[in-house]
């Protein structure tokens, strides 16, 4: 009977049947084109088809763009448990570490297929971050090592999910020079680093997101520190355009220019050495 048909099946049904009234950022994605990712994020926060959120969720872990990852933590929360399975299976495809707590509070789901979607994105988590043993024993000679710690937030504004995602940012911009450890026992850096601020301005004509950020070199193991950098940015939206869930896409965007700024200024001092 329909009233006993299992999530598993249900998720099947309504992956199959999301094509009914999707809005224009998904239609695009139906014939094989790419959409605005802010439209698919509306969809999956806002539409009231349950159908037409699991498809958004499906977009958005097959574009595998971390500036998605806060509005599908968001739908961990959603009210329908196949938005909340999708919303779990997207994050495991997008790797992001920023992820991890939210998908082990959303293991306790009261629903089991959530549960085993949770289990298994959590299980895709550890195995990104898994260092290879075999790069950590034949790191190239020449390459500095480079710790990256968890980020602080200063502004006490930030989520978590910002504050993995500038160590992300961070670890990405010194894997250009050097390679990325976890507490190395070899000569190299440390880096801590933490949110300084965090700020979001309306006017009448546009709303602004502002972040900046401050970045901390230490030698391993001597102690000393080799550069104290930091970054701002700001990002920008016609107030006519904005809408409230855009909030957290936006302050990712400004985290990200702002890393890079202050990534740019160690990138240049390790490379006068």
């Amino acid at each position: 009977m329909v009233a006993h048909t299992s999530i598993g099946k249900l998720l099947v049904l309504t992956i199959a049947a999301a094509s009914v009234a999707l809005s224009p950022a998904m239609t695009e994605a139906a014939r094989g084109g790419t959409p605005r990712i802010e439209d698919v994020e509306q969809s999956l926060v806002q539409d009231r088809s349950y159908k037409v959120r699991v498809e958004a969720a499906l977009i958005l872990g097959r574009l595998k763009d971390a500036r998605s990852v806060p509005a599908l933590i968001s739908a961990l929360r959603d009210s329908h448990p196949a938005v909340r399975a999708t919303a779990a299976q997207a994050l495991g495809r997008i790797g992001d570490p920023s992820a991890r707590e939210p998908l082990l509070r959303a293991h306790q789901d009261g629903n089991r297929f959530v549960r085993r979607m949770s289990g298994e994105a959590i299980r895709a988590l550890q195995r990104a971050r898994t260092p290879d043993p075999a790069v950590a024993t034949n790191r190239p000679t020449g390459r500095p090592a480079f710790d990256v710690k968890p980020m602080g937030d200063r502004s006490h504004k930030a989520t978590p999910a910002l504050r993995g995602r500038m160590r992300d940012f961070v670890t990405t911009h010194l894997r250009a020079v050097g390679d990325i450890t976890v507490d190395s026992q070899e000569p190299g850096f440390v880096v801590d680093g933490a949110i300084k601020d965090l700020s979001m301005t309306t006017g009448p004509d546009l709303v602004q997101v502002g972040c900046s950020v401050q970045l901390v070199v230490s030698k391993h193991p001597s102690g000393g520190v080799f550069l104290l950098t930091s970054g701002e940015a700001m990002v920008q939206k016609p107030a006519r355009q904005f809408k409230p869930q855009q909030k957290a896409t936006m302050e990712m965007e400004a985290l990200e220019h702002a890393v890079r700024g202050a990534s740019e200024d160690l990138l240049q001092s390790l490379r006068r050495q």
